[in-house]
Protein backbone atom coordinates (compact mmCIF):
# COMPACT_ATOMS: atom_id res chain seq x y z
CA UNK A 1 0.00 0.00 0.00
CA UNK A 2 1.40 3.45 -0.61
CA UNK A 3 1.91 5.53 2.45
CA UNK A 4 -0.24 8.30 2.83
CA UNK A 5 1.86 11.47 2.41
CA UNK A 6 3.17 14.09 4.91
CA UNK A 7 0.73 16.68 5.75
CA UNK A 8 0.69 20.20 7.99
CA UNK A 9 2.50 17.79 10.77
CA UNK A 10 5.46 17.66 8.72
CA UNK A 11 5.37 21.12 7.50
CA UNK A 12 5.62 22.37 11.73
CA UNK A 13 8.32 19.70 12.18
CA UNK A 14 10.41 21.04 9.57
CA UNK A 15 10.17 24.93 10.40
CA UNK A 16 10.88 23.59 13.90
CA UNK A 17 13.78 21.81 13.26
CA UNK A 18 15.34 24.88 11.19
CA UNK A 19 12.94 25.66 8.30
CA UNK A 20 16.54 25.80 6.80
CA UNK A 21 9.65 10.40 -22.88
CA UNK A 22 6.64 10.60 -21.49
CA UNK A 23 5.87 11.64 -18.36
CA UNK A 24 7.58 14.57 -18.35
CA UNK A 25 6.18 18.16 -19.44
CA UNK A 26 2.89 19.48 -20.77
CA UNK A 27 3.02 19.74 -24.78
CA UNK A 28 -0.67 20.38 -25.44
CA UNK A 29 -2.36 17.29 -27.35
CA UNK A 30 0.80 16.30 -28.46
CA UNK A 31 0.66 12.23 -28.67
CA UNK A 32 3.18 10.35 -27.20
CA UNK A 33 4.54 13.96 -25.39
CA UNK A 34 6.94 13.69 -23.04
CA UNK A 35 7.46 17.58 -21.80
CA UNK A 36 8.15 19.88 -21.62
CA UNK A 37 22.94 27.28 -1.65
CA UNK A 38 23.29 27.41 1.30
CA UNK A 39 25.05 29.05 3.59
CA UNK A 40 25.81 32.52 4.39
CA UNK A 41 24.87 35.46 1.54
CA UNK A 42 28.22 36.67 -0.33
CA UNK A 43 28.64 39.20 -3.01
CA UNK A 44 28.58 43.26 -2.85
CA UNK A 45 25.85 45.35 -4.16
CA UNK A 46 22.80 43.86 -2.73
CA UNK A 47 20.41 46.83 -2.43
CA UNK A 48 17.34 45.56 -0.78
CA UNK A 49 18.27 41.97 -0.30
CA UNK A 50 19.57 41.37 2.95
CA UNK A 51 18.07 37.72 3.15
CA UNK A 52 18.03 36.86 -0.42
CA UNK A 53 20.60 34.31 -1.78
CA UNK A 54 22.31 36.34 -4.21
CA UNK A 55 26.04 34.97 -4.68
CA UNK A 56 29.18 35.91 -6.45
CA UNK A 57 30.81 39.34 -7.30
CA UNK A 58 28.49 41.72 -7.98
CA UNK A 59 25.35 40.65 -6.13
CA UNK A 60 21.80 41.79 -7.04
CA UNK A 61 20.11 45.42 -8.00
CA UNK A 62 16.68 45.83 -6.72
CA UNK A 63 15.88 42.39 -6.36
CA UNK A 64 11.88 41.74 -4.87
CA UNK A 65 10.92 38.84 -6.53
CA UNK A 66 13.98 36.79 -7.63
CA UNK A 67 17.39 35.58 -6.34
CA UNK A 68 19.99 36.58 -7.90
CA UNK A 69 23.42 34.85 -8.55
CA UNK A 70 26.39 34.33 -10.99
CA UNK A 71 29.59 36.69 -11.66
CA UNK A 72 28.32 39.87 -11.87
CA UNK A 73 24.58 39.61 -10.91
CA UNK A 74 21.53 40.06 -12.53
CA UNK A 75 19.56 43.58 -12.75
CA UNK A 76 15.76 42.21 -11.95
CA UNK A 77 13.18 44.48 -12.86
CA UNK A 78 10.25 42.74 -10.66
CA UNK A 79 6.83 43.86 -9.82
CA UNK A 80 5.59 43.94 -5.77
CA UNK A 81 6.75 45.01 -2.54
CA UNK A 82 10.09 44.63 -2.05
CA UNK A 83 11.23 44.78 1.42
CA UNK A 84 14.87 45.16 2.76
CA UNK A 85 16.03 43.82 5.95
CA UNK A 86 14.82 39.93 7.70
CA UNK A 87 16.33 36.82 7.54
CA UNK A 88 20.10 36.82 6.64
CA UNK A 89 21.71 33.87 6.87
CA UNK A 90 23.76 32.89 10.08
CA UNK A 91 27.31 30.75 9.45
CA UNK A 92 27.11 27.98 8.15
CA UNK A 93 23.33 28.08 7.95
CA UNK A 94 20.50 29.75 6.90
CA UNK A 95 17.12 30.68 8.27
CA UNK A 96 13.81 29.84 7.20
CA UNK A 97 11.63 32.58 4.41
CA UNK A 98 9.47 34.72 6.79
CA UNK A 99 5.88 34.52 5.59
CA UNK A 100 3.71 37.37 4.92
CA UNK A 101 1.30 38.34 7.62
CA UNK A 102 -1.49 38.30 5.10
CA UNK A 103 -1.96 37.69 1.40
CA UNK A 104 -5.29 37.74 -0.81
CA UNK A 105 -3.41 36.45 -3.58
CA UNK A 106 -0.71 33.80 -4.23
CA UNK A 107 1.30 36.82 -6.25
CA UNK A 108 0.78 38.77 -3.06
CA UNK A 109 1.80 35.91 -0.54
CA UNK A 110 5.11 35.70 -2.98
CA UNK A 111 5.52 39.43 -2.96
CA UNK A 112 5.58 39.91 0.68
CA UNK A 113 7.32 37.02 1.82
CA UNK A 114 10.75 37.85 2.91
CA UNK A 115 12.84 37.13 0.77
CA UNK A 116 10.12 37.07 -1.80
CA UNK A 117 9.24 34.13 -3.79
CA UNK A 118 8.10 34.20 -7.61
CA UNK A 119 4.38 32.61 -7.89
CA UNK A 120 4.28 31.56 -11.80
CA UNK A 121 1.90 29.53 -14.25
CA UNK A 122 2.42 28.09 -17.84
CA UNK A 123 0.64 30.56 -20.01
CA UNK A 124 -1.04 29.81 -23.68
CA UNK A 125 -1.43 31.81 -26.27
CA UNK A 126 -5.10 30.21 -26.49
CA UNK A 127 -5.48 31.31 -23.09
CA UNK A 128 -5.09 34.54 -23.26
CA UNK A 129 -7.97 34.85 -25.52
CA UNK A 130 -10.31 34.42 -22.60
CA UNK A 131 -10.76 37.55 -20.27
CA UNK A 132 -10.90 35.07 -16.88
CA UNK A 133 -7.97 33.32 -17.60
CA UNK A 134 -6.00 36.57 -17.86
CA UNK A 135 -7.71 38.19 -15.16
CA UNK A 136 -6.87 35.27 -12.87
CA UNK A 137 -3.34 34.75 -14.48
CA UNK A 138 -2.32 38.10 -14.25
CA UNK A 139 -4.00 38.80 -10.14
CA UNK A 140 -2.40 35.70 -9.06
CA UNK A 141 1.40 35.29 -10.34
CA UNK A 142 4.01 37.40 -11.22
CA UNK A 143 6.04 34.82 -13.56
CA UNK A 144 5.55 33.14 -16.76
CA UNK A 145 6.85 29.94 -19.15
CA UNK A 146 4.99 29.67 -22.45
CA UNK A 147 3.60 26.73 -22.75
CA UNK A 148 4.62 25.58 -26.06
CA UNK A 149 5.09 29.03 -27.73
CA UNK A 150 8.71 29.12 -27.45
CA UNK A 151 9.94 25.94 -28.42
CA UNK A 152 11.95 24.88 -31.02
CA UNK A 153 9.36 24.10 -33.50
CA UNK A 154 7.21 27.01 -32.54
CA UNK A 155 10.15 29.56 -32.99
CA UNK A 156 12.47 27.93 -35.33
CA UNK A 157 9.99 25.50 -38.27
CA UNK A 158 12.59 25.97 -40.93
CA UNK A 159 16.50 25.88 -40.25
CA UNK A 160 17.43 29.80 -39.73
CA UNK A 161 14.25 31.18 -40.04
CA UNK A 162 12.08 32.33 -37.20
CA UNK A 163 8.65 32.93 -36.33
CA UNK A 164 8.55 35.54 -33.16
CA UNK A 165 4.32 36.40 -33.08
CA UNK A 166 2.86 33.91 -30.85
CA UNK A 167 5.49 33.52 -28.29
CA UNK A 168 6.08 37.92 -28.11
CA UNK A 169 2.13 38.17 -27.79
CA UNK A 170 3.18 36.09 -24.46
CA UNK A 171 6.01 37.77 -23.62
CA UNK A 172 4.61 41.47 -24.14
CA UNK A 173 1.57 40.44 -22.05
CA UNK A 174 3.59 39.11 -18.93
CA UNK A 175 5.77 42.31 -19.11
CA UNK A 176 2.27 44.88 -19.53
CA UNK A 177 1.05 43.25 -16.22
CA UNK A 178 4.31 43.56 -14.32
CA UNK A 179 5.71 39.98 -14.45
CA UNK A 180 8.96 38.13 -15.21
CA UNK A 181 9.57 35.49 -17.94
CA UNK A 182 11.38 32.09 -18.14
CA UNK A 183 12.42 30.95 -21.73
CA UNK A 184 11.19 27.37 -22.14
CA UNK A 185 12.82 25.80 -23.36
CA UNK A 186 16.40 25.97 -25.51
CA UNK A 187 17.41 22.36 -26.26
CA UNK A 188 14.91 19.52 -25.89
CA UNK A 189 14.92 15.97 -28.01
CA UNK A 190 10.76 17.06 -28.24
CA UNK A 191 8.85 19.26 -30.40
CA UNK A 192 11.40 19.67 -32.69
CA UNK A 193 10.47 20.47 -36.36
CA UNK A 194 11.57 17.69 -38.58
CA UNK A 195 14.77 19.11 -40.20
CA UNK A 196 16.32 19.72 -36.76
CA UNK A 197 15.77 15.24 -35.69
CA UNK A 198 17.15 14.81 -39.38
CA UNK A 199 20.85 16.69 -38.65
CA UNK A 200 23.57 14.30 -38.36
CA UNK A 201 27.08 14.59 -37.18
CA UNK A 202 28.25 17.00 -34.67
CA UNK A 203 29.49 20.31 -36.62
CA UNK A 204 25.76 20.59 -38.06
CA UNK A 205 24.37 19.70 -34.60
CA UNK A 206 26.75 22.40 -33.09
CA UNK A 207 26.05 24.98 -35.60
CA UNK A 208 21.95 24.40 -35.58
CA UNK A 209 22.19 24.72 -31.88
CA UNK A 210 24.57 27.43 -31.57
CA UNK A 211 22.12 29.24 -33.99
CA UNK A 212 19.27 28.45 -32.60
CA UNK A 213 19.97 29.44 -28.86
CA UNK A 214 21.67 32.56 -30.61
CA UNK A 215 18.70 33.75 -32.71
CA UNK A 216 16.22 32.72 -29.66
CA UNK A 217 17.97 34.76 -26.79
CA UNK A 218 18.95 37.21 -29.03
CA UNK A 219 15.41 37.89 -30.00
CA UNK A 220 14.08 38.52 -25.80
CA UNK A 221 17.66 39.47 -24.56
CA UNK A 222 16.17 42.17 -21.68
CA UNK A 223 13.16 40.74 -21.41
CA UNK A 224 13.22 37.74 -20.47
CA UNK A 225 15.15 37.10 -16.94
CA UNK A 226 15.68 32.83 -17.02
CA UNK A 227 16.17 30.51 -19.47
CA UNK A 228 15.63 26.41 -19.19
CA UNK A 229 18.15 25.67 -21.70
CA UNK A 230 18.47 22.16 -21.42
CA UNK A 231 15.19 19.94 -20.70
CA UNK A 232 15.10 16.43 -19.95
CA UNK A 233 18.01 15.02 -21.13
CA UNK A 234 18.31 11.83 -18.40
CA UNK A 235 16.07 8.92 -19.15
CA UNK A 236 15.55 5.84 -16.47
CA UNK A 237 13.75 2.48 -17.94
CA UNK A 238 10.08 4.30 -15.72
CA UNK A 239 8.88 7.18 -16.03
CA UNK A 240 8.57 7.40 -12.02
CA UNK A 241 12.58 7.84 -11.99
CA UNK A 242 13.11 4.08 -10.92
CA UNK A 243 15.93 1.95 -12.88
CA UNK A 244 19.14 2.26 -15.28
CA UNK A 245 19.25 6.44 -15.05
CA UNK A 246 20.88 7.28 -18.35
CA UNK A 247 21.50 9.95 -20.80
CA UNK A 248 18.35 10.32 -22.99
CA UNK A 249 19.23 9.56 -26.98
CA UNK A 250 18.18 12.65 -29.02
CA UNK A 251 19.75 14.24 -31.94
CA UNK A 252 21.95 16.33 -29.45
CA UNK A 253 23.38 13.28 -27.29
CA UNK A 254 23.89 11.10 -30.50
CA UNK A 255 25.63 13.68 -32.27
CA UNK A 256 27.80 15.56 -29.40
CA UNK A 257 27.53 12.89 -26.32
CA UNK A 258 27.78 14.35 -22.94
CA UNK A 259 29.27 17.77 -23.99
CA UNK A 260 26.13 18.86 -25.47
CA UNK A 261 25.29 19.74 -21.81
CA UNK A 262 27.75 21.82 -21.24
CA UNK A 263 28.05 23.56 -24.59
CA UNK A 264 24.75 24.72 -24.45
CA UNK A 265 25.01 26.18 -21.21
CA UNK A 266 28.23 27.85 -22.36
CA UNK A 267 26.64 29.09 -25.63
CA UNK A 268 23.52 30.71 -23.57
CA UNK A 269 26.18 32.75 -21.18
CA UNK A 270 27.75 34.21 -24.11
CA UNK A 271 24.72 35.30 -25.51
CA UNK A 272 23.65 37.03 -22.10
CA UNK A 273 25.82 37.11 -19.35
CA UNK A 274 23.16 38.39 -16.85
CA UNK A 275 20.09 35.67 -17.25
CA UNK A 276 19.74 32.63 -14.87
CA UNK A 277 20.57 29.67 -16.83
CA UNK A 278 18.45 26.46 -15.56
CA UNK A 279 18.43 22.60 -16.11
CA UNK A 280 15.23 20.86 -16.16
CA UNK A 281 13.76 17.85 -15.58
CA UNK A 282 10.28 15.99 -14.44
CA UNK A 283 10.44 12.41 -11.39
CA UNK A 284 13.84 14.20 -9.84
CA UNK A 285 11.35 15.55 -7.04
CA UNK A 286 11.29 12.13 -5.43
CA UNK A 287 14.78 10.24 -3.57
CA UNK A 288 15.14 8.06 -6.54
CA UNK A 289 17.44 6.80 -9.55
CA UNK A 290 17.05 9.63 -11.41
CA UNK A 291 17.00 12.16 -9.13
CA UNK A 292 20.86 10.61 -8.04
CA UNK A 293 22.13 10.96 -11.35
CA UNK A 294 20.72 13.94 -12.13
CA UNK A 295 22.59 15.37 -8.96
CA UNK A 296 25.76 13.81 -9.70
CA UNK A 297 25.15 15.16 -13.30
CA UNK A 298 24.62 18.76 -12.35
CA UNK A 299 27.67 18.57 -9.84
CA UNK A 300 29.73 17.58 -12.36
CA UNK A 301 29.01 20.74 -14.37
CA UNK A 302 29.18 22.92 -11.39
CA UNK A 303 33.24 21.28 -10.74
CA UNK A 304 33.78 22.22 -14.40
CA UNK A 305 32.53 24.98 -13.85
CA UNK A 306 29.98 25.18 -16.27
CA UNK A 307 27.36 28.40 -15.97
CA UNK A 308 24.49 26.71 -14.73
CA UNK A 309 22.55 28.73 -12.21
CA UNK A 310 20.26 26.37 -11.11
CA UNK A 311 17.70 23.06 -11.53
CA UNK A 312 14.07 23.45 -12.09
CA UNK A 313 12.08 20.12 -10.30
CA UNK A 314 9.01 19.96 -12.76
CA UNK A 315 7.05 18.59 -10.03
CA UNK A 316 4.03 16.69 -12.45
CA UNK A 317 2.83 14.61 -9.54
CA UNK A 318 0.79 11.49 -10.08
CA UNK A 319 -0.05 8.87 -13.70
CA UNK A 320 2.91 8.54 -15.49
CA UNK A 321 5.26 10.20 -12.98
CA UNK A 322 6.83 9.58 -9.39
CA UNK A 323 4.65 10.86 -6.36
CA UNK A 324 6.72 13.08 -3.87
CA UNK A 325 6.08 13.74 -0.28
CA UNK A 326 7.34 16.99 1.24
CA UNK A 327 10.37 15.50 3.31
CA UNK A 328 11.47 14.06 -0.26
CA UNK A 329 11.22 16.87 -1.84
CA UNK A 330 12.93 19.18 0.89
CA UNK A 331 15.82 16.81 1.07
CA UNK A 332 16.45 16.88 -2.74
CA UNK A 333 15.69 20.31 -3.19
CA UNK A 334 18.15 21.06 0.07
CA UNK A 335 20.89 19.13 -1.46
CA UNK A 336 20.98 20.61 -5.18
CA UNK A 337 21.00 24.02 -3.59
CA UNK A 338 23.79 23.22 -1.37
CA UNK A 339 25.61 22.91 -4.63
CA UNK A 340 25.39 26.60 -4.69
CA UNK A 341 22.44 26.52 -7.26
CA UNK A 342 19.41 28.10 -6.82
CA UNK A 343 16.22 25.72 -7.09
CA UNK A 344 12.69 25.89 -8.20
CA UNK A 345 9.43 24.09 -8.65
CA UNK A 346 9.20 24.46 -12.49
CA UNK A 347 5.71 22.83 -13.80
CA UNK A 348 3.58 21.82 -10.94
CA UNK A 349 0.55 19.81 -11.43
CA UNK A 350 -0.92 16.70 -9.72
CA UNK A 351 -2.69 14.24 -11.89
CA UNK A 352 -6.11 13.13 -10.19
CA UNK A 353 -6.85 10.71 -13.16
CA UNK A 354 -7.17 6.80 -12.27
CA UNK A 355 -7.28 7.82 -9.17
CA UNK A 356 -3.96 6.59 -8.48
CA UNK A 357 -3.51 9.99 -6.45
CA UNK A 358 -6.18 10.51 -4.21
CA UNK A 359 -8.37 14.43 -3.04
CA UNK A 360 -6.90 13.69 0.09
CA UNK A 361 -3.02 12.96 -1.13
CA UNK A 362 -3.63 15.54 -4.13
CA UNK A 363 -4.09 17.90 -0.98
CA UNK A 364 -1.83 17.16 0.93
CA UNK A 365 0.44 17.24 -1.84
CA UNK A 366 0.23 20.76 -2.97
CA UNK A 367 0.53 21.67 1.00
CA UNK A 368 3.72 19.59 1.97
CA UNK A 369 5.48 20.07 -1.48
CA UNK A 370 5.12 24.23 -1.60
CA UNK A 371 5.52 24.39 1.97
CA UNK A 372 9.49 22.12 1.43
CA UNK A 373 10.15 24.81 -1.52
CA UNK A 374 8.92 28.09 0.30
CA UNK A 375 10.85 26.93 3.67
CA UNK A 376 14.15 27.03 1.53
CA UNK A 377 15.01 30.24 0.56
CA UNK A 378 17.10 29.03 -2.24
CA UNK A 379 13.88 27.67 -3.42
CA UNK A 380 13.23 30.99 -5.76
CA UNK A 381 9.93 29.88 -7.69
CA UNK A 382 6.61 27.80 -7.79
CA UNK A 383 5.34 27.39 -11.25
CA UNK A 384 2.05 26.15 -11.69
CA UNK A 385 1.86 24.18 -15.43
CA UNK A 386 -1.65 25.88 -16.50
CA UNK A 387 -3.84 27.82 -14.59
CA UNK A 388 -7.22 25.80 -14.30
CA UNK A 389 -8.48 21.98 -14.88
CA UNK A 390 -9.96 22.47 -18.07
CA UNK A 391 -7.11 23.74 -20.31
CA UNK A 392 -4.38 20.98 -18.46
CA UNK A 393 -2.36 19.14 -20.63
CA UNK A 394 -3.36 15.93 -19.07
CA UNK A 395 -6.88 15.78 -20.02
CA UNK A 396 -5.56 14.95 -23.32
CA UNK A 397 -2.55 13.03 -23.18
CA UNK A 398 -2.69 9.49 -23.39
CA UNK A 399 -0.16 8.79 -20.99
CA UNK A 400 -2.07 10.84 -17.80
CA UNK A 401 -4.65 8.11 -18.20
CA UNK A 402 -7.42 10.69 -18.12
CA UNK A 403 -8.97 9.20 -21.59
CA UNK A 404 -10.32 12.98 -21.88
CA UNK A 405 -11.86 13.55 -18.55
CA UNK A 406 -10.72 16.48 -16.46
CA UNK A 407 -7.24 15.95 -14.85
CA UNK A 408 -8.39 18.35 -11.90
CA UNK A 409 -4.86 18.75 -11.24
CA UNK A 410 -4.88 22.42 -10.59
CA UNK A 411 -5.80 25.10 -7.84
CA UNK A 412 -8.73 27.10 -10.35
CA UNK A 413 -11.60 25.24 -11.80
CA UNK A 414 -13.18 25.24 -15.00
CA UNK A 415 -15.28 28.88 -13.93
CA UNK A 416 -12.07 29.92 -12.29
CA UNK A 417 -13.13 29.97 -9.30
CA UNK A 418 -10.27 28.68 -6.30
CA UNK A 419 -10.32 25.03 -5.09
CA UNK A 420 -9.18 23.42 -1.98
CA UNK A 421 -5.52 22.67 -3.72
CA UNK A 422 -5.68 26.78 -4.04
CA UNK A 423 -6.51 27.04 -0.20
CA UNK A 424 -3.69 24.32 0.45
CA UNK A 425 -0.63 26.46 -1.68
CA UNK A 426 -1.57 29.23 0.02
CA UNK A 427 -1.60 28.08 3.22
CA UNK A 428 2.10 26.89 2.41
CA UNK A 429 2.84 30.65 1.21
CA UNK A 430 1.98 31.60 4.50
CA UNK A 431 3.25 28.96 7.01
CA UNK A 432 0.03 27.50 8.03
Amino acid sequence: MRSVPLTLLLSAFLCATGCSDSGGEGETGGAGATSSTAGTTAGTGGAGVTSSVASGTGGATGVTSSVASGTGGATAVTSGTGGAGGGTGGAGGEEARVPAASASTLREAGEKANPPILIGAAISGGGLNNNDYKRVAAAEHNYVTAENEMKWDSVEPNAGQFSWGAADNIVNWAVSNRMQVKGHTLVWHNQLPGWANSLSGATQVEQAMRRHIEGVMGHFKDRIHSWDVVNEAVITDSDTGVGNPRMRPSVFFNALGDRFLDLAFEIAREQDPTAKLYYNDYSIDALNDKADYVYEMVKGMVERGVPIDGVGFQMHIGPPNNEAGGADVEANLRRFSELGLEVLISEMDINRCSNQVTAEEQLAYYHDIVAACFQLPKCVGITFWGINDGRSWLNSWSGALCNGQSSQSLLFNDQYQKKETYNKVMDALLGR
